[in-house]
């Protein structure tokens, strides 16, 4: 029996893992969130990272309220990657805001500096969450080659 003749006929494969989508005429999707589907990250390295980073920004040459606010958010990414998998969302928003702090005091991540070495390794590591190692370091205003 047809339920719908002369109308359509979509026939979608295998979906799995896949995040917003739409099917059919005039169809539209909207995904917010950052976490990319299915992603893994190891949380000690991650937490390393992390830290590394932290500490980093005691020596970054930040005026002092930008240091306080970057480090801020780095402890709570820090605290956040020690809940494993369920923190990994809170993990990339504190990251994204350690990034928009730096950006807004106008601090340029100078190629081969310590921070920018410890941002690039943390960039490595969340880089499976955010849709590659280039887009974390978009947040902190520096290109990866």
């Amino acid at each position: 029996m047809d339920n719908n003749p002369g109308g359509d006929n979509i026939r979608v494969g295998d979906i799995t893992g896949s995040y917003g989508v739409a099917v059919g005429r005039n169809a539209s999707a909207h995904a917010s969130g950052n976490i990319v589907a299915g992603a893994r990250v190891d949380p000690e390295q991650l937490r390393v990272a992390l830290e590394r980073v932290y500490d980093t920004l005691d020596t970054a040459g930040l005026p002092r309220e930008e240091t306080r606010s970057a480090q801020t958010s780095a402890g709570n990414a820090i605290e956040a990657a020690k809940a494993g998998e369920s923190g990994l969302e809170a993990v990339v928003e504190n990251v994204k805001r350690m990034g928009q702090t730096l950006r807004e005091a106008n601090v340029v991540v100078g190629e081969g500096s310590n921070l920018w070495q410890q941002l690039k390794e943390l960039a490595a590591v969340l880089a499976p969450l955010a849709g590659g190692a280039a887009a974390v370091a978009a947040w902190f205003g520096f290109p990866l080659q």
